[in-house]
């Protein structure tokens, strides 16, 4: 899959709390540390990381990002599908917050078509 865009899933309230001077920075990515960055998931994992790491969850935001605007320095991790951003993403590299409810399941099954 070759595309700019990438995903992360933060909750509705974290949101509100990380996001400020045109920067979302959860606090593990505020360090020099180089090991610490904000994950982020390509389209074709998301169904996956969401299922593991959010399931029975509401009140999700899933942010929309095209990687190209970022500013921070990215790494790739083809194996684990993530995308990873050192110190933040800057806002105006956010296209969109798209709210997410687990199903009923508690699952997530989200057709996520990038062309």
């Amino acid at each position: 899959m070759s595309t700019d865009l990438i995903f992360h899933v933060v909750s509705k309230r974290k949101w509100r709390e990380l996001n400020k001077d045109g920067y979302y920075r959860p606090e593990s990515s505020i360090t020099d540390d180089p090991d610490l960055f904000v994950e982020c998931i390509r389209a074709d994992r998301i169904n996956e990381f969401l299922n593991e790491h959010f399931r029975k969850r509401k009140n999700l935001f899933l942010l929309v990002i095209d990687k190209s605007r970022i500013v921070n320095s990215i790494k790739n991790d083809k194996e684990k599908g993530t995308v990873n951003i050192a110190q933040g993403i800057n806002t105006d590299a956010i296209l969109d917050k798209i709210r997410l409810d687990a199903n009923q399941d508690g699952g997530f099954d989200l057709n996520i078509s990038i062309q």
